[in-house]
């Protein structure tokens, strides 16, 4: 696999805090070319899974989802499809939708042979694929293409913010820490009593809450991060936050 330039699969530093609207600068002579193609290129491998569900829900095979949606992002940077649209208004997550579907009516019928690995660009590990798929078939069928490309896009959202929070406790007692209060603060069924996780810490109960606390209040500032990298300039951040949340509870 042919790692993209400023990934951790390369080796270079994430783009963790690139927005969206950094492609609204691309008639910009002051901004370079290549950091705005690999902030779109960024964004477009860290929400490839919801894509892929879509294309999937449509009814094609994983090795066909596999190769239409590599085939898209190949033609949407190799093409520059971002830069015809004003960015500083409007979502990422709308826009590359739109812009899968033209894709989609334009290749469907083509002999789609040859595709798979556009060249080297946003190509996924075999395991990377084998959990996407894995998410989509443990979904089950009760929601549409695009709400089930809706609640993809909100579990990416929270993963990301997730991943990024477990990359800041990656270091010795903060890490076990980390790990024990993770249940509690994505929630869900099945989460421990926090006495229960207090022993096998070995710290007292009001210890480990003020660690939680802690914890829960970084978790929202780095979602926030996530959802602001996504949306425009004139987008109101916490107005897609109440959105992310009614799309999870709605899919719920």
């Amino acid at each position: 696999m042919k790692g993209l330039p400023g990934t951790l699969h390369s080796g270079g530093a994430s783009f963790a805090t690139t927005r969206w609207s950094v492609v609204a600068a691309c008639s910009d002579e002051n901004v370079a070319t290549a950091v705005q193609e690999m902030a779109v290129a960024q964004l477009c491998r860290d929400y490839w899974p919801p894509l892929y569900s879509f294309v999937r829900r449509r009814g094609s095979s994983p090795a066909d989802a596999q190769d239409l949606v590599q085939g898209f992002f190949s033609h949407f940077l190799r093409k520059k499809i971002y830069a015809q649209t004003n960015s500083a208004r409007g979502k990422f997550r709308t826009f590359l939708l739109a812009a899968l579907k033209n894709y989609l009516i334009d290749s469907w019928e083509k002999d789609r042979a040859g595709k798979r690995g556009g060249g080297g660009e946003l190509v996924l590990l075999d395991d990377e694929l084998q959990r996407v798929e894995q998410s989509y078939i443990s979904e089950g069928a009760s929601l549409d293409e695009e709400q089930f490309y809706e609640k993809r896009w909100a579990i990416a959202l929270v993963s990301r913010a997730l991943e990024n929070l477990a990359v800041e406790f990656r270091a010795g007692k903060k890490e076990e820490i980390f790990r024990e209060l993770r249940p509690l603060v994505v929630g869900g069924s099945g989460v421990p009593p926090q006495e229960e996780i207090a022993a096998r810490l070995q710290m007292p109960l009001d210890t480990l809450r003020s660690h939680l606390s802690r914890l829960r209040a970084r978790y929202r500032a780095l979602l926030r991060e996530e959802v602001a990298r996504t949306i425009g300039f004139a987008d109101d951040v916490e107005e897609e936050l109440r959105q992310l949340k009614r799309i999870l509870i709605a899919a719920a």
